[in-house]
């Protein structure tokens, strides 16, 4: 069985956007699908992709350390079993804890397209 590691951007332009509702939803899809054991959901900071917002990025958590002065808050890093979404809503995080978080079945039509624009 899969276990992930869940960042939801806490950037300012993301939480404008509604990140902190995006968070709450997933702590309460997790919460009531008993997924909390499988996903560790935590705050990242701004990924760079502001105008994509808000932004989650989810990991296959591989038993690796975690190093705390990591990029991996902040960036994308390019590990397989990384995904990147964008333009998150609660009703799409719901969405991702059931298929991706619990079905093990990443919801490519959600995925993020970084290199779609940029943020001058």
């Amino acid at each position: 069985m899969k276990r992930y590691r869940m960042s939801v951007c806490k950037g300012s332009s993301c939480r404008e956007g509604g990140s902190d509702a995006v968070h709450v939803a997933a702590r309460e899809a997790l919460a009531a699908r008993g997924l909390q054991t499988r996903c560790e959901l935590y705050r990242g900071g701004c990924y760079g992709f502001c105008h994509m917002g808000p932004n989650v990025v989810v990991r296959e958590d591989t038993g690796r350390k975690r190093d705390p002065l990591s990029p991996e808050d902040y960036q994308l890093m390019g590990w397989p079993g990384e995904v990147y979404y964008s333009g998150m809503t609660a009703e799409k995080m719901t969405r991702v804890v059931g298929e991706h978080i619990q079905d093990d079945a990443p919801v490519k039509e959600l995925f993020g397209q970084p290199d779609s624009g940029d943020d001058d």
